[in-house]
């Protein structure tokens, strides 16, 4: 009889013994998964960069257009020429290096964005039977959150030839390598064309992405949002 008493006891002890590592795997899973799911989140907010700004918006002012014919087009055909061009950005992204980017970037009409950077060729042209006009572009960034413009790079084609565009260096030391800073706080690249005659046709391309490579390119920024437009002008 002891001895089956005894046998009971350490059948319960046992049981009870399994009972606390299975209570203390639960809390390691617990522990894992909350892990897991901040760690997802935390690349959903990165990857997400620019999904929740809408859109890029290129615009031309509407008198402007109507009087200097100063007119925008996604398609070298210019057969809709319009004031506003409006490219969805529906697409997530996360920071890739610059020898990442695609070599076509430049060469294919209207949205061209990839898997982790934004890119859309258009073009400007004067539509009117006037000699010429001159005129300025500016790429403005808008509202930014996070520092997140600390990391960014915004390239412009003009017809081929490319220029890239960052914040000076938080060190300040001066640009970025193999880029020229930002205008200003707010305004990325700024230009001027002069003598732009009747019938000229100017292709631009602006590319943007978030450069891995760049010191600034920290924890800090995830979550970022900044939101980009380009605006043509005449100069007098």
């Amino acid at each position: 009889m002891k001895q089956t008493e005894g046998g009971r006891k350490r059948k319960a002890r046992v049981t009870a013994e399994e009972i606390t590592r299975y209570k203390t795997r639960g809390k390691v899973l617990k522990i894992v998964a909350v892990a897991t799911t901040v760690l997802l989140a935390i690349i959903y907010l990165f990857a997400t960069l620019y999904k929740e700004n809408g859109s890029f918006t290129i615009s031309v002012n509407k008198h402007e257009m109507v009087k200097y014919g100063l007119s925008l087009c996604e398609n070298r055909d210019l057969k809709k020429p319009t004031s506003v061009l409006n490219m969805r950005i529906d697409q997530s992204i996360t920071n890739i290096a610059e020898e990442d980017l695609p070599n076509n970037l430049d060469m294919i009409d209207g949205n061209n964005c990839g898997k982790n950077h934004l890119a859309y060729t258009f073009y400007l042209f004067n539509a009117s039977d006037r000699s010429s006009v001159n005129y300025e572009w500016q790429v403005k960034m808008r509202n930014i959150s996070n520092g997140i413009d600390e990391a960014i790079r915004v390239r412009v084609y003009v017809n081929g030839v490319a220029t890239t565009y960052a914040k000076t260096a938080s060190d300040g030391s001066g640009p970025e390598p193999g880029t020229v800073e930002f205008y200003s706080t707010d305004v990325a690249a700024l230009g001027r064309v002069d003598d732009f005659v009747a019938g000229a046709v100017t292709r631009y391309t602006i590319v943007v992405w978030l450069d891995g490579p760049d010191p600034d390119c920290l924890d800090w920024i995830k979550g970022g949002k900044m939101s980009l437009e380009m605006d043509f002008s005449i100069v007098h």
